[in-house]
């Protein structure tokens, strides 16, 4: 009877090792997993800006490589645009503009594959403000207070364009954490269960 039961309390144990060593090495796996996933950490133009030169080309960075197959479009207003050429070059989609684009609101919508197999999309507004008809309005505007108004148009537009990009990077790097936290959140429910269970056997097993 003794015997039954040591060897009992020693099965008991064993398993209780395993489930432990198993919870360990999932805990370990996942920040792994959840840091190799492939976002958004940057884009050209950002998230709301407002883009008051010719725009030549959309240029979208990622945290990681990005496999061939990723790809975007440019819609506006309903209306998809026909870029010149896109590419992947490592972590950079980029996507050629072939044609000046006219005033109004525009879309990206990109679809990636990540280096992990992932497929993942998202989409970046931005508007386009040029003034073409700026030389014909002002003519009688000197050559110097011209030059001072451009390099002061281009600083504001740098300060803008840098605040932008912050505020995309900071989006970004929340819904990355969010993102972590929820899978972490998942894991940790689904660990709880399984020793629920295991300890549900062994009680059924002890009253045996």
């Amino acid at each position: 009877m003794n015997i039954a039961g040591t060897k009992e309390k020693e099965e008991r144990s064993s398993i209780l090792k395993k489930l432990i060593i198993l919870m360990f090495c999932l805990f370990m796996i996942v920040p792994s997993f959840v840091s190799a996933h492939t976002s958004l950490s940057s884009s050209n133009p950002t998230e709301g800006q407002v883009v008051t030169e010719n725009l030549e080309q959309i240029t979208l960075d990622f945290a990681t490589t990005i496999e061939e197959l990723s790809t975007m479009e440019l819609v506006k207003d309903g209306n998809k645009i026909t870029l010149g050429e896109i590419k992947v070059e490592n972590k950079q989609l980029i996507g050629r503009i072939s044609d000046s684009l006219d005033n109004g609101s525009y879309t990206i919508h990109w679809k990636i594959i990540g280096e992990d197999g992932h497929p993942i999309s998202g989409e970046i507004n931005f508007s386009v403000q040029t003034d073409q008809s700026q030389s014909e309005t002002n003519p009688s505007i000197p050559e110097e207070n011209q030059d001072t108004q451009e390099q002061n148009g281009q600083s504001n537009q740098t300060e803008q364009n840098r605040v932008k990009q912050n505020n995309t990077s900071d989006t970004v790097e929340q819904a990355d954490n969010n993102s972590s936290s929820t899978i972490l959140v998942i894991i940790a429910v689904i660990l709880v269960v399984i020793f629920g269970i295991a300890l549900l056997l062994f009680t059924g097993k002890k009253k045996r």
